[in-house]
């Protein structure tokens, strides 16, 4: 089983068609890709002696810079990697927590670096009756209860799309940090709310560790760039546990650009939140339950008399070349009834309508 979204290799290897002809809506990336000024960077680097004969710079100066200023937080409160993936091990390794309180459905790689490390994950079920959204009482009481050093917390949720806003949030970490714990805020898809994001408080409170990705919202996650913000002591040791040189230069020196671009990020959050609405309010009519979304996907539940989530993932593979993110790997979910897609360009969103709608108008 395909346990992440974005793999059309190995669908276009499994169904004999080429990865290139693949639609992909299991992984969830801005479909404007990279911003043009990024863009032209990363080809005149690219084709570049000197860029490529110099070592990347292991502190990301640049990108940090640029990330600081977009954010208002201290330089030395980030640290980057290759990826929000690959930041999760050195922050745990970091905490070196006994036990690991984890809303449920979520990330698979949370179990699989706490099960490396040691820690014993602790899944806190969220209800499908209240959209899978953290109930912030029961979740402080359970951290209680259950004596849990680190919260691990999604926001955006995924695959839910359900938004805790940054007043909602501050509870959980003076509970954590009431308690000598941290609250560690993966923020993958943020962007798309970033006033709900707690990167000021992680840059300056102690038992706060914000998590985030920055090639999806930028459209470029073959580049593997993310980051952590936390205070400058935390950042450190984060750092001393991170590889040389974790990203190449071309990825920084094109992600500083990115970042930079305020214009980019305006028109995305306008254009995402027109066509989000008008895939959502599509797929609801054609009998799909879809869950309030606060990013640029949707969760949708299937009814019992629909095709399965991987039966529908296969159909829409086989007949039109589309690959949406079938949830059976997500903890918590019920199999077979759930699959998430991403939202994307107007035109690309109306192939995916259609293809559902053909699938499903014979029940």
């Amino acid at each position: 089983m395909i346990v992440h979204g974005g793999d059309v290799w190995q669908v276009a290897e499994e169904f004999g068609i080429p990865a290139s002809g693949i639609l992909d809506f299991s992984a969830n990336i801005n479909p404007r890709g990279l911003p043009p000024q990024a863009l032209q960077r990363f080809q005149r680097e690219a084709s570049g002696p000197q860029s490529l004969s110099c070592y990347p710079d292991p502190s990301a100066r640049r990108l940090r810079q640029a990330l600081s200023e977009q954010l208002a937080v201290p330089a030395e409160a980030i640290a980057v990697g290759a990826g929000a993936e690959a930041l999760l091990d050195p922050i745990l390794r970091c905490l070196r927590p006994r036990r690991v309180l984890v809303p449920i459905p979520a990330f698979s790689e949370y179990r699989r670096v706490c099960e490396r490390l040691q820690a014993e994950f602790v899944p806190f079920p969220l209800d499908r009756a209240e959209l899978f959204r953290v109930p912030v009482d029961r979740l402080c009481r359970r951290m209680e209860s259950e004596e849990c050093d680190v919260v691990l917390l999604n926001n955006p949720h995924n695959p839910s799309g359900a938004l805790l806003d940054r007043d909602e949030i501050l509870p959980i970490l003076d509970a954590a940090q009431s308690r000598g714990g941290t609250l560690l805020m993966d923020e993958a898809f943020i962007d798309y709310s970033p006033h709900d994001s707690l990167v000021g408080e992680a840059a300056r409170r102690p038992g706060s560790i914000v998590l985030r990705s920055l090639t999806k919202f930028y459209g470029c996650p073959a580049l593997r760039v993310g980051y952590v913000v936390a205070p400058p002591d935390t950042i450190e040791r984060i750092r001393s546990l991170v590889a040389t040189w974790p990203v190449t230069q071309l990825a920084l020196d094109t992600l500083s650009e990115a970042v930079a671009d305020n214009a980019y990020a305006a028109a995305s959050l306008r254009d995402n939140g027109a066509e989000r609405e008008r895939l959502g309010s599509s797929l609801a009519s054609l009998g799909i339950s879809v869950f309030p979304p606060a990013a640029n996907y949707l969760l949708l539940e299937l009814r019992a008399d629909m095709p399965s989530a991987s039966e529908l993932r296969r159909r829409l593979i086989v007949k039109h070349r589309i690959l949406i993110r079938n949830c059976d790997s997500y903890e918590g979910l019920t199999p077979g009834r759930y699959v998430r897609v991403a939202v994307r360009s107007n035109e690309e969103n109306h192939r995916l309508i259609e293809a559902m709608a053909g699938e499903l108008s014979c029940l």
